[in-house]
């Protein structure tokens, strides 16, 4: 479906929640909102239009649904912006499908009327219902006198996947501005301590959506956009700064700020603090703020990216899905979800198990390179005294895997050939920890991730294996593919942090995915 953009001209501000739900028919996409000259002319600008805008966005997802980009546009309020004439030949929005009104439209039309449909030919005309509505009464225009504006602002956030919260904080800043705004997007080291940080858009993404964002709702301000890799970045060195905008969860960075700044002779800023917006649809597991990590976990389970066409060298039947995940990550329990769904399913370290038996092929070899003294007293590999040697030596670990891993794939392969020919199966997970290292995501038709934080997998290794910490630790830290490698070769990821219900609903929604794509009747 084509993307359907609105731009909402309103007067009747008291309405906004029965007007911005009487777009929903129109299935839009982004929906630019706007006010009439009248409106302009008599908000306090910026305070009144602050709380405004908070209350609006924080509501926002009720009133229009999760799917539409909501942007309030200020710059028409600006001095020497106010007429549309003068806004809508900016920039943004470049195209527009529907223009939305608030309240009856004359015969002839008014500028602001005449001027939106010069500006946006071919655009359909919709007056929404707003019957019995009168408007607002207002606060006179200056009648705030302890609001300042001030000509440099800078903020900081990681800005990833522009949310309602982002948008309050960004507006509220270019409310603030009257020449500059700067903005520092974190990267590197920084973004690490952030839940499920390896699904953080790259800095270069979050910066252009900061900036086109920005630009799209006051194109009269000049911005500054810049990755930033200290808690700090411009705010250390820049004598042109005014006032620092910060959210209450972040005020005491403000102070560090001024404290630096003291350090290095620069002026102090001010300080405009800004609460955090409540969640008005978060759930258990969920965060109850409006937050990017709330909306990372929303990513769980479903698509990151569009499935690919199936590599020639793989038959189209049956499909294969690679599952890899980092040690006491959960991938095992969610293998046996797979299994409960209908998936014909292989865990690879169960085969790896079954080679180390003496009638297997491998054993010898294994025997040969690591000694007699791995074995139990019946003959078996003892599996413990093995891992004890090879995770305390990388290159005895590689050795290891240098006699497995084709082993494995031999027996997986074969595997693969008995579920779908003898029993049937569509789809077959097949479950491995090395598989990336070992190139077998080559034969897979896609590739699925199961990840948790490293301190929770120590945690949760000492109490399954009975390990010490320096133990586990050095489990942890010798497997062979980070968190991040396996979510940059992921289309789907899941993550176990939270309850169990949390997780059986990430490997739900994947599995409704693969349905629907195949078109299967599991």
């Amino acid at each position: 479906m084509p993307s359907r953009t609105g731009l909402l001209t309103a007067v009747h501000l008291a309405n906004i929640a029965k007007t911005l739900s009487a777009t929903r028919p129109y299935a839009l996409n982004t929906l630019y909102l706007q006010f009439h000259p009248q409106v302009a002319a008599n908000v306090s600008c910026p305070q009144a239009l602050g709380r405004f805008v908070a209350s609006v966005y924080q509501s926002s997802v009720i009133w229009l649904g999760s799917e539409v980009d909501l942007r309030i546009v200020t710059g028409s309020l600006r001095p020497g912006g106010g007429s549309f004439e003068s806004f809508v030949n900016r920039k943004r929005p470049t195209t527009v499908d529907y223009l939305f009104y608030d309240y009856a439209l004359s015969s002839s039309g008014s500028g602001v009327e005449k001027c939106l449909v010069e500006r946006y030919q071919g655009a359909k005309v919709v007056e929404l219902d707003t019957l019995g509505v009168e408007p607002p009464s207002l606060p006179a225009a200056g009648t705030d006198s302890t609001f300042r504006t001030y000509r440099n602002v800078v903020l900081g956030g990681t800005f990833d996947r522009i949310h309602a919260g982002h948008k309050v904080l960004l507006t509220q800043a270019v409310l603030l501005a009257t020449e500059r705004l700067v903005v520092g997007v974190t990267d590197g080291d920084m973004i690490k301590s952030k839940k499920l940080y390896e699904l953080i858009m790259p800095a270069a993404q979050r910066i252009e959506h900061v900036r086109e964002f920005l630009e799209a709702i006051d194109p009269f301000l000049r911005y500054e956009v810049v990755p930033i890799l200290d808690p700090f970045g411009p705010t250390a060195t820049d004598p042109n700064m005014d006032l620092i905008v910060v959210s209450t969860e972040t005020a005491r960075g403000g102070a560090k700020v001024n404290e630096l700044r003291a350090q290095n002779g620069l002026n102090q800023l001010e300080v405009h603090t800004i609460e955090l917006l409540d969640d008005e649809s978060t759930v258990e597991d969920k965060e109850d703020k409006i937050s990017s990590s709330n909306q990372r976990m929303d990513l769980l389970g479903t698509r990151l990216r569009p499935r690919k066409p199936a590599p020639a060298h793989i038959p189209a039947k049956p499909y294969i899905i690679g599952l890899i995940g980092g040690i006491a990550s959960g991938k095992s329990k969610m293998l046996e979800r797979f299994q409960d769904f209908g998936a014909g399913i292989i865990d690879c370290d169960k085969l790896a198990h079954q080679l180390y038996e003496p009638e297997e092929e491998c054993y010898q070899q294994v025997v040969a390179t690591f000694g007699r003294e791995i074995l139990n007293p019946d003959g078996t590999i003892n599996r413990k005294a093995l891992g004890a040697i090879v995770f305390a030596n990388p290159l005895k670990l590689e050795q290891l895997n240098g006699i497995m891993w084709k082993a494995i794939a031999k027996r997986a392969n074969e595997l693969i050939r008995t579920l779908h020919e003898q029993h049937g199966k569509e789809v077959i997970v097949m479950e491995a920890a090395v598989m990336l290292r070992a190139g077998w995501h080559n034969n897979c038709h896609e590739v699925w991730s199961c990840i948790v934080p490293r301190e929770e997998a120590i945690r949760r290794l000492m109490e399954r294996n009975q390990l010490d910490e320096p133990d586990a630790v050095r489990r942890v830290d010798a497997q062979p593919t980070s968190n991040q490698e396996m979510v940059q070769h992921s289309d789907i990821v899941f993550c176990t942090m939270w309850s169990y219900e949390y997780s059986q609903q990430q490997a739900e929604k994947a599995w409704a995915i693969i349905k629907q794509d195949l078109k299967l009747k599991l």
